[in-house]
């Protein structure tokens, strides 16, 4: 038996992931419909530093998160409040709503790394 090559069309590969550390800038909020139709959605800021001709700058990138997955939408809910250091894993969507582009990361992976109700002093110690 001989081999023979089959012409299929090339597919480029491609990677959609994001990976996130920074706090929460608004207590999550569930919203959609009940079940699996529902969502969890909060806001996240990261903060860029470097030093520019007029010294230390500073940049805040606010990010809306949005929880599809039913166990993690439900703690993100329960257990993330504003202020809360979060890690987090997810991929970039974007979609139209009412004639407005809205981007979002799709988290799939989220880490607590805040106390319940507690800051921690992390952002303080890196400035010493």
């Amino acid at each position: 038996m001989t081999e023979q090559a089959i012409n299929l069309p090339m597919r480029e590969k491609s990677v959609n992931q994001v990976t996130l550390l920074g706090r929460v800038g608004q207590d999550p909020q569930l919203r959609g419909g009940l079940g699996n139709r529902s969502v969890t959605v909060f806001s996240m800021a990261t903060n860029e530093r470097w030093t520019g001709e007029e010294g230390p700058m500073e940049k805040t990138t606010w990010h809306r998160i949005a929880v599809f997955q039913p166990g993690l939408k439900d703690l993100a809910l329960q257990y993330i409040k504003k202020g809360h250091r979060v890690y987090l894993t997810g991929k970039i969507d974007t979609t139209m709503y009412e004639g407005q582009r809205i981007t979002s990361v799709i988290a799939d992976n989220i880490i607590f790394l805040s106390k319940d109700g507690a800051r921690d002093d992390m952002d303080e110690q890196e400035d010493m």
